[in-house]
């Protein structure tokens, strides 16, 4: 019998802000597998003492959008890293959210949060922090539970004068539709992964985002739910969804409430080659994917680099919560490492095995800009530092 399950995985992150010239990156690859070089182009520490993400950047007000990484706080803060209002967000009231931890801006002077319960409605808020409307919740039947305080799962856009979300909805079915005990790899055909929440009409309207190409669609092999992430670039209305699993990036065009499909991007990394998928597969032996950002006309993607399998049955055997044993966190920092692709439009041009800095990618921005927040120091604990980054010229 199939029974939900709840994961949540809390990504601890923080965040700031910073100004930087425009620059123009040339980008024409010479192999989808060259080793690409990023550049620390500024650097800025918001003074707070508690850790913060950085939620979204209005780029005509210079302005960001941060919250406090567990609680309901949030900071309004400029390009030079000043506090500039604070709001205490969460609570019962009638101009707060119980529980949150994704927002964006909306429109102009307005915000949007999205709140973390059974039905994951959205809240929106005027430019003095009043709430204007909550609206319906995207969840059909819970089954599947994910945080990230470095990752949105929603994106905000303008179309013919109204705003609506799109984004990532996995407990977009139930299981009193969908028997996955016999559908097989046809929920790949038939299960919604993403949505658009018309926020005028309050109505949802779901979307099929696993590309028609990717590798198990395609052949209609079942290798599991296999959630895809989603990134949206509003100017273009191009949806890009990566599965979990495989190697394909579907590319879409957002045609009123529907996502039309354009292609693939294949993805290589020699960290990924000679891994194959399959159901039941323990995600920490398996090189899946974990997020994807857009960073102007770019996107990086995330995956990590696996654990040996015998590595992972030997802490298995001895434990059956190995997962609380010393020796296995070592294990997991010792072989799970973060490697990224990076895309540009239909095609991959390269990839970055590591950061040149320490630390965790939190936001792209629309200038072609990551912002990543530097990990703790050894000498002085600097709960938001941040960099940007940009993409070197491509020789």
């Amino acid at each position: 019998m199939y029974r939900p399950v709840f994961l949540i995985c809390f990504g601890m992150f923080f965040a700031a802000l910073f100004s930087c010239s425009e620059k123009e990156t040339t980008t024409t690859p010479s192999s989808p597998i060259q080793e690409l070089q990023f550049e620390v182009v500024d650097s800025i520490l918001v003074d707070l003492l508690e850790p913060v993400t950085i939620l979204d950047y209005h780029p005509s007000k210079d302005l960001y959008l941060m919250k406090n990484t567990r609680e309901g706080k949030v900071f309004l803060v400029n390009g030079q890293g000043e506090i500039l209002e604070n709001h205490e967000l969460g609570g019962e009231g009638p101009n707060q959210i119980p529980q949150f931890f994704e927002g964006r801006f909306y429109g102009e002077s307005g915000y949007i949060f999205k709140e973390l319960s059974m039905e994951m409605p959205y809240h929106l808020f005027d430019a003095d922090f009043t709430k204007i409307k909550k609206t319906k919740g995207t969840v059909k039947e819970m089954m599947m539970l994910s945080i990230s305080s470095n990752k949105q799962s929603f994106a905000v856009y303008e179309e013919d004068g109204k705003y609506k979300i799109i984004g990532e909805e996995p407990n977009s079915f139930s299981i009193a539709d969908i028997d996955l005990e016999t559908i097989g790899a046809d929920f790949y055909n038939k299960v919604n992964k993403g949505f658009i929440l018309d926020l005028e009409q309050d109505s949802v309207h779901y979307l099929n985002v696993y590309p028609d190409e990717w590798t198990y669609k395609k052949e209609q092999k079942w290798i599991g739910a296999t959630y895809p992430s989603l990134s949206f670039d509003p100017t273009t209305k191009t949806l890009s969804s990566l599965p979990q699993m495989g190697n394909q990036l579907g590319i879409y065009k957002l045609d009123g409430n529907d996502a039309v499909y354009q292609t693939v991007v294949e993805l290589s990394h020699p960290d990924r080659d000679g891994y194959e998928a399959s159901l039941g597969l323990d995600g920490l032996v398996y090189p899946g994917f974990n997020d994807i950002k857009a960073f102007g006309p770019y996107q990086i993607l995330l995956f990590f680099t696996p654990m040996p399998e015998d590595i992972l049955m030997g802490f298995k055997a001895k434990s059956e919560e190995y997962f609380r044993d010393p020796e296995f966190r070592e294990a997991l920092t010792k072989y799970r490492k973060p490697r990224y692709i990076i895309v540009k439009g239909d095609q991959q041009i390269g990839i970055l095995n590591e950061l040149p800095v320490a630390g965790v990618v939190n936001i792209g921005l629309s200038d072609g800009t990551l912002i990543v927040k530097a990990a703790d120091s050894e000498v002085e604990r600097d709960y938001n530092l941040f960099y940007k980054l940009r993409l070197k010229t491509i020789q």
